[in-house]
């Protein structure tokens, strides 16, 4: 169900993690896919593979949740169509997690 539609700007989004980011002040989980913590083994690559990934491109993001820490939770599509986060499952720096995802991002494994 989509709750809200929202555009994301690098311009002021921050990446917080591999699978989280930060636009003034609020962070966003990303739907779907789960990422190591930036200090956890495969964190730092995971963080600066979201980065280049998304590079300045507008990431177009349709709120799907609220997780229990109070993020919305995103999914999130580049000007060109793709799935950032399906590109982070399928460099490696990231998994699908079927406990929210259904398994939509097992095929990008």
């Amino acid at each position: 169900m989509n709750l809200l539609s929202l555009i994301l700007t690098l311009t002021g989004a921050l990446v917080v993690d591999g699978d989280t980011l930060k636009l003034d002040g609020q962070r966003y989980r990303l739907w779907g896919i789960d990422a190591p913590e930036r200090d956890e083994p495969g964190g730092p690559a995971a963080t600066r593979a979201l980065r280049q990934i998304i590079g300045r491109d507008r990431l177009t993001c349709d709120v799907l949740d609220v997780d229990r820490y109070g993020r919305p939770v995103v999914h999130c599509t580049l000007p060109d169509g793709s799935d950032p986060s399906c590109t982070l499952v399928s460099q490696g720096h990231a998994q699908d997690w079927p406990k929210y995802s259904g398994g939509h991002y097992a095929a990008c494994e």
